[in-house]
């Protein structure tokens, strides 16, 4: 049969789908559509309507959105819903309506929703990238030398090798490549056509909504009717594995779990039904695979009999269904050089006009590599990320591109024959100067969505490598400072970045705080509900969001929005009045926003039971008093009892034990840190209860009660229930400390428990700042002294005073920093348990380097003036007398010259 006259560069459209990763079938759709009943006619004309405000179409929650929608008669999105594939609308009825997707048709870009949009544009280098792509997507532009026909292609060296196809970044970057070279592609919306990428046949790439698809169309009968295919791909920690079928399944290395699942390829000319669209002339293609590490080939060997069977009517389109793949130090090298140049004050990139052997044939071209600490941005939403050079030498003043890379890293044995791999192009710049140009300063390139990459692998180090982009051209050639350099101007890399809320800990609900197997009960229809707001920028207001659902239903009761408080402080809301049922249950769940950016996803739901005939027993009703005027309190749960005590928590290597019986002391030990005792104030009854972690003693006639609570930080907390004006102002409590050690006061009330002399001194822990909180919340006066080893407590309370007053002292003995004044040295050691998760931290270290004992936890920055005497930490711990040292918290802290405390960064260790 004659070929079609016909010149088609793309092939038909397919029928048959590929299987992916993502579910790329029929869409899912949930929709509302609200009819409005038609107006009656009237009998006048209407007047002109008033200007009307623009109308709401979006609100940041479910409750701003209903109220939006009712008084606009309109549907609102709901933003904080809005996902990759759904859409949360608030009807004008109260209701919220959702709609699914089965793929993506959004993605976040720089912290912002952008819709998906694969159409295809060329890029300044030549390249082709989609608009916005979830995975990323690009593809190669046009250059290198063509292979002489598909047949040369396929059995080209690997050195021919070039990436067609890339999708995602960094370390998850995968890669199609094509042997040989290519001309520019044709761009057509989503569509890219290297045309005669060999003789006799076009390559086209087809963008799809999460990946893309990519065929050999054979515009003629090729010689010897043989189209061999070589299809490398590089697929970092997959393995790839062709089943009986002739598909590939690729599967993680580590976890074996499959990513991804390529069907068998296949083929078809250009005949199909007219009726159907369907192709009427198709076959199977035979294909092989090997795998050397990250790098998979797969071998296509199309039917010789089909390419020349005289039924088949050319173009023949070949589909290899690869879319199914869903998956400092600084130093130059240079040809010629054999030493090590990561001491050398220069980084060069391009020729300098000479060679590296006398016959001339090799040119010492010179690339860079640069390794940069990105753990201060690591898991941050990076919005803006800029490398500078300042170029002080450059070849000619006429631009020249030159280029940044992802790379591996380099070290001190990287030489010309032995350069890390350059994974990825991230920019391109033609920025320019030089001495010799009278212009010698700073040039920069973009390299935003590499940082991105490095923020989003949590990386601690991130690699780059520069390089001229035509290394045959003199006038690219440049110099730059390193950061070997005396020169002030080393290489910089600004990065601009924030960082998501967390969902948040500690959910509670109350009154009065309390729960029996792990439900809350609530003792009115309007409780409290409250959580731990976390928050990496430590200085960041966070608001939190209550989701209430009926666990009976399922159905979502109400949402309610807290005023914004700062991360690591609570955050609470009182359920409004009419939503929720005595005698019902209720689950809570809560999320975040710090104005900027949303937490990812909800917390674990905590379930309360509503019961408003809770029988308050003089036990619970002080327990009640102490956990409302804590706010989200961190006790740690009892894991033990014993005939000695009521309660025994374990926190990493510290155990306390609260007594049964007020005549006995709270028992503290650390393995590392000795043993202290601390009495009970107060003594009430001979027993007390143990609720929810806590030991409630209650005195039923007397005017004061007690409740002892372990925390999370590895220590305690007593607090005095004041009942009426008839309680004693004085609280005594006995302290039996460590061998030498003492109790000092400081200025604003903390007090802490130290031993050893001033040139080497232990302190084993604090007492906090004390504090007490009438039924109001108003504080009352308090304030401690010191008598020997008893700590008294005094608290101004008057007969005006609204009862219960709850006084708190508390004692964290976690704290351990040891300073010697002669070595200059801090250690300092964990005041949680690793096992319970990250507690309250403290850090310390060396001027030279972090101590190994805190190695890989946490970082503190010290000045090179030295830590040079006990009043310096005197003076530090003044500072810190006032923290609130929050279960879950990580703190860093930074001193700089003389120990002067500049900067405390909490929860900010990562």
């Amino acid at each position: 049969m004659k070929p079609s006259q016909t010149d088609l560069t793309t092939p038909p459209t397919r029928t048959r789908r590929t299987t992916s990763t993502a579910v790329t079938t029929i869409a899912a759709l949930t929709s509302l559509t609200l009819l409005a009943a038609a107006a009656p006619a009237t009998a006048e004309e209407p007047p002109a309507p008033a200007p009307q405000a623009p109308a709401i179409t979006e609100a940041n929650t479910p409750e701003a959105a209903i109220a939006a929608a009712q008084s606009g008669h309109r549907r609102v999105e709901v933003l904080e819903r809005r996902t990759e594939s759904s859409t949360t609308w608030a009807a004008p009825d109260g209701h919220l309506v959702t709609e699914l997707t089965s793929g993506p048709t959004r993605m976040l870009r720089n912290g912002n929703w952008v819709d998906v949009d694969a159409t295809l544009t060329r890029r300044p280098d030549g390249s082709v990238a989609a608009k916005a792509h979830p995975q990323e997507l690009r593809l190669a532009g046009g250059g290198g030398v063509r292979a002489s026909s598909v047949a040369a292609a396929a059995t080209a060296p690997d050195s021919a090798n070039r990436d067609l196809v890339t999708l995602g970044m960094g370390s998850r970057r995968m890669a199609v490549q094509w042997k040989g070279g290519l001309p520019a592609p044709a761009v057509s919306g989503h569509k890219a056509v290297y045309q005669q990428a060999v003789p006799g046949a076009d390559l086209v790439v087809d963008a799809t909504r999460d990946g893309f698809e990519q065929f050999l169309v054979l515009k003629d009968r090729p010689a010897q009717d043989k189209a061999p295919w070589t299809v490398p791909l590089t697929l970092p920690g997959l393995d790839a594995t062709q089943q009986d079928d002739g598909s590939v399944s690729f599967k993680d290395r580590k976890s074996g779990e499959e990513v991804g699942l390529m069907p068998a390829p296949v083929m078809w000319d250009a005949q199909t039904d007219p009726r159907s669209g369907e192709h009427t002339h198709s076959a199977r293609v035979p294909m092989t695979l090997s795998q050397n590490g990250d790098t998979v080939e797969l071998t296509l060997a199309p039917d010789p009999a089909f390419l020349s069977a005289e039924d088949t009517v050319y173009p023949v389109t070949i589909d290899p269904a690869t879319d199914a793949l869903g998956t400092l130090f600084d130093t130059f090298v240079q040809d010629g050089d054999t030493t090590d140049q990561s001491s050398s004050t220069d980084l060069k990139l391009g020729w300098p006009g000479d060679y590296a052997d006398t016959a001339k044939t090799r040119k010492r071209i010179a690339r860079s590599y640069m390794t940069w600490d990105t753990s201060v941005f690591a898991d941050a939403l990076v919005s803006s990320a800029k490398l500078s050079l300042y170029n002080y030498h450059s070849w000619s003043c006429e631009a020249r591109p030159w280029e940044v890379w992802a790379a591996n890293g380099a070290d001190a044995d990287t030489r010309w024959g032995n350069q890390p791999a350059r994974t990825q192009k991230i920019a391109t710049s033609t920025e320019t100067r030089g001495a010799s140009c009278k212009n010698a300063g700073w040039v920069s390139a973009d390299v935003t969505s590499l940082a991105q990459t490095w923020a989003s692998a949590k990386a601690d180090e991130g690699h780059i490598a520069l390089k001229a982009a035509d290394e045959s051209d003199t006038f690219a050639w440049k110099r730059f400072y390193s950061s070997e350099s005396t020169a002030e101007q080393i290489p910089q890399l600004t990065v601009s970045y924030n960082y998501r809320p967390r969902t948040g800990t500690n959910l509670q609900a109350g009154p009065p705080f309390y729960s029996q197997g792990g439900i809350y009960r609530v003792n009115t229809t309007t409780p409290t509900l409250r959580f731990t707001p976390e928050d990496s920028n430590n200085d960041d207001q966070v608001r939190g969001t209550y989701q209430i659902t009926d666990t009976a239903t399922g159905k979502v009761v109400t949402s309610v929005v807290a005023d914004p408080v700062p991360t690591g402080e609570t955050s609470k809301v009182q359920v409004p009045a009419g939503k929720l049922t005595n005698g019902r249950t209720y689950s809570f769940r809560t999320t975040t926003d710090d104005g900027t950016h949303w937490a990812n996803g909800w917390s674990d739901p905590v379930t309360f039971t509503v019961d408003t005939a809770l029988r308050m027993t003089p036990e619970l009703t002080s327990l009640s008093a102490v956990n409302t005027a804590l706010d989200a309190a961190d006790v740690t749960p009892a894991t033990t009892s014993d005939s000695a005590y009521a309660a025994v928590a374990a926190t990493g290597t510290t155990t306390v034990g609260v007594p049964w019986g007020t005549s006995d002391a709270i028992s503290v030990k650390s393995a590392e840190r000795g043993s202290m005792t601390m009495g009970l104030p107060t003594a009430v009854q001979p027993r007390g209860v143990a609720l929810n972690g806590s030991v409630v003693y209650v005195s039923p006639d007397g005017p004061v009660d007690t409740v002892a609570q372990p925390t999370l930080e590895g220590g305690v907390r007593t607090f005095q229930v004041i009942k009426n004006a008839t309680a004693p102002h004085e609280y005594t409590s006995a302290m039996k400390l460590p061998a030498g050690a003492t109790l000092t006061p400081f200025d604003g009330g903390t007090v802490l428990v130290s031993s050893g002399t001033d040139e080497n001194t232990v302190v084993h822990g604090l007492i906090d700042a004390p504090w007490a909180r009438d039924a109001d919340g108003k504080a009352v006066p308090t304030s401690y002294r010191v008598e020997g080893d008893k700590l008294v407590q005094t608290v101004d309370f008057s007969a005006a005073t609204a009862f219960p007053v709850v006084v708190d002292p508390k004692l964290t003995f976690g704290l351990n920093i040891y300073f010697n004044a002669t070595s200059v040295e801090w250690k300092a050691y964990s005041m949680a348990a690793t096992t319970a998760g990250w507690g309250g931290w403290l850090y310390g270290c060396t001027v030279a380097k972090l101590p190994a004992k805190l190695a890989g936890i946490g970082k503190m920055v010290c000045g090179a003036a030295g830590l040079n005497a006990w009043k310096n930490l005197v003076n530090w711990l003044k500072q810190i007398k006032n923290w609130n040292l929050a279960a879950g918290g990580c703190y860093q802290i930074k001193l700089w010259g003389s120990s002067k405390l500049t900067k405390v960064s909490k929860k900010n260790c990562r």
